[in-house]
């Protein structure tokens, strides 16, 4: 018998990066998968009119909040930077500035049961990337993302497809692309159109596709025909359906990596640049926010947004008890060398790495942060009666490295 309400184990997050020649993917380990939309609307009133003449409706904005437990893989920063495999040296926060990603979470009536609607987030911008150590606690992600489109397909439309193609050597002119399986249903908001989006990549770059200028649809044979096809062209195609068709089910558990790592997995170092990097063995937390500040601007003509990237912040939270100020010691570029006087006024640059292993003995490197060219942001130094003395120090940047080669670190 299915449930009156929805739970969370009949949902699972699945990205696709919309712009980049490459898979979807399901997310695994999110702890919280909060998406919010909110529709900017005023009044329009005139002189000698008591009541409203109507609304005036902004742009709609589409907000993504993800909470995910580290396990170690880089597949999430994969699918938010659109690539296939991790750049060379890790990834940097200028990977995630262009690449727009859709999520869509198929909602069934109960754990392993029937669909009944599908959310779909579609062109989001990744706003911000955090992760959260606390002692004694299992390390968390977070993602912050936007866009302006929100859907939900549901009733006779609630299978949400995305299928690809690629276009073969000798291609060029007119391509047809069969998706009869499964066929897509008409959308019920716009007659006769069946194709709800489609993007061509062509050397690196995404067109999003126009029906009859780039593209047509038979519904009768199911086939899409691109116009101006050219070979290795690949092709992003969304569209509803009846089912899944013999692809099934795009849902899937991952049992082969981590379910979690805790903070007994890790390895804190705070580097001057001058002397050797010094353990930061003493924290009971860390936090590390990097933020991409974005234009979010309309366009006239258009009923999207800007989103491009003007700056980048990197916060660096470090907490805990005070013994012998080894972080001030290495923003005074004297780290480890049991320097006598701190002063503040003096204090320069330093790097914060993160190392993240398979098991508290850290013997099996899994993942790592590095946060570049920290400056001193804030201290704090709480005393309390018959209480040990807890720090907090914030350091501020711009820059951060996230990458599964130790060595990169």
């Amino acid at each position: 018998m299915s449930r009156e309400i929805q739970h969370a184990s009949s949902c699972k997050p699945i990205s696709v990066p919309v712009n980049n020649d490459v898979a979807k993917d399901n997310w695994d380990r999110v702890q919280n998968f909060s998406a919010s939309t909110t529709q900017p609307q005023e009044k329009v009133y005139e002189i000698g009119r008591l009541a409203k003449m109507d609304f005036d409706k902004d742009i709609l904005e589409a907000t993504l909040s993800i909470s995910q437990l580290e396990y170690g893989t880089n597949a999430s920063y994969l699918q938010l930077a659109g690539v296939s495999a991790e750049p060379s040296g890790g990834f940097e926060l200028s990977d995630f500035d262009d690449p727009r990603i859709d999520f869509y979470s198929p909602g069934k009536d109960e754990y392993g049961g029937t669909v009944e609607q599908t959310l779909w987030l579609q062109y989001m911008a990744l706003d911000s990337l955090g992760l959260e150590i606390n002692a004694e606690e299992r390390i968390v992600r977070n993602f912050e993302l936007s866009g302006d489109y929100c859907k939900i397909a549901r009733e006779g439309n609630k299978y949400l497809i995305f299928k690809e193609d690629d276009a073969p050597s000798g291609t060029s002119g007119n391509y047809t692309i069969d998706v009869s399986d499964p066929a897509p249903v008409v959308d019920p908001n716009n007659a006769g159109v069946y194709i709800l989006a489609l993007y061509r990549i062509r050397s690196g770059t995404a067109t999003q596709l126009t029906l009859t200028t780039d593209y047509t649809y038979n519904n009768a044979t199911n086939e899409i025909t691109i116009l101006s096809a050219l070979a290795s062209d690949n092709y992003r195609i969304w569209y509803t359906a009846a089912s899944y068709g013999t692809a099934g089910d795009p849902t899937s558990l991952n049992d082969a990596d981590d379910y979690f790592l805790s903070a007994e997995n890790v390895t804190v170092t705070i580097d001057d640049g001058t002397n050797s990097a010094v353990e930061l063995d003493k924290l009971t937390s860390l936090s590390i926010t990097a933020t991409l500040n974005r234009t979010e601007q309309g366009k006239i003509g258009s009923t999207s947004k800007f989103r491009d990237v003007e700056s980048y912040d990197v916060s660096c939270a470090l907490g805990g008890f005070v013994k012998d100020s080894t972080i001030q010691e290495a923003l005074m570029q004297q780290a480890g060398q049991s320097w006598g006087i701190i002063d503040y006024s003096s204090f320069d640059t330093v790097d914060v790495i993160i190392k993240i292993y398979e098991t508290s003995s850290k013997s099996s490197f899994l993942i790592g942060y590095k946060a570049s060219d920290l400056e001193f942001a804030d201290d704090s130094n709480d005393k309390n009666a018959n209480e040990n003395t807890e720090e907090s120090i914030t350091l501020s940047g711009d820059a951060l490295i996230i990458t599964t080669t130790e060595g990169d670190l």
